[in-house]
């Protein structure tokens, strides 16, 4: 069963990158792979229009309910394939909120997803955004608590559900 979600994540992933140009893979000519172009401002735009903005922040702006989009200073480019993994992790909780706090789950395209991972790398875009492009109804919305402990934060992310009483949640052999 982890294999098929470790495909699946990997087909996810490789569809956040893809349709400008394709290449072929080293060592597997029948293999191509899409690269896409990014665009830091777009992906500054989806992050106010999308909603992730309700419970992400960049530079002090936006909510506290989830980790802070802020790329640091001097860190590595972001990957698109990386982000996109990362945003698979966390899946569960942000459907979870979304549905609670929108009424309904974000709907990212790959280039979407690619967008808003070159804004999570882009200081110097990421330091343009201030509470003034935000509207006012989706300031209201702003999430100001965090909504798990680290510690059941990181069991929902492996496991895909809160634990009851902090405890740890048994992870089997496969990984799931």
């Amino acid at each position: 069963m982890a294999r098929y979600l470790l495909a699946f994540a990997s087909i996810l992933a490789l569809s956040a990158c893809g349709e400008q140009t394709t290449q072929q893979v080293a060592g597997n000519p029948d293999l191509g792979v899409v690269e896409r172009t990014l665009d830091a401002e777009t992906g500054k735009t989806l992050f106010i229009s999308k909603g992730c903005v309700l419970c992400h922040s960049v530079n002090g702006v936006g909510g506290k309910a989830a980790p802070a989009f802020d790329a640091p200073i001097g860190a590595p480019p972001i990957d698109p394939l990386d982000f996109a993994a990362r945003m698979w992790l966390g899946a569960p909780a942000m459907i979870e909120l979304q549905s609670v706090e929108l009424g309904y789950s974000i709907f990212l395209t790959a280039d979407e997803i690619a967008d808003l991972s070159a804004f999570a790398g882009d200081v110097t875009v990421q330091k343009t955004l201030t509470i003034d492009e935000v509207p006012q109804n989706l300031r209201d919305g702003f999430l100001d608590e965090q909504f798990w402990e680290m510690e059941d934060w990181d069991a929902f992310l492996r496991r895909g559900q809160e634990t009851e009483d902090g405890e740890e949640l048994p992870v089997d052999q496969d990984g799931g």
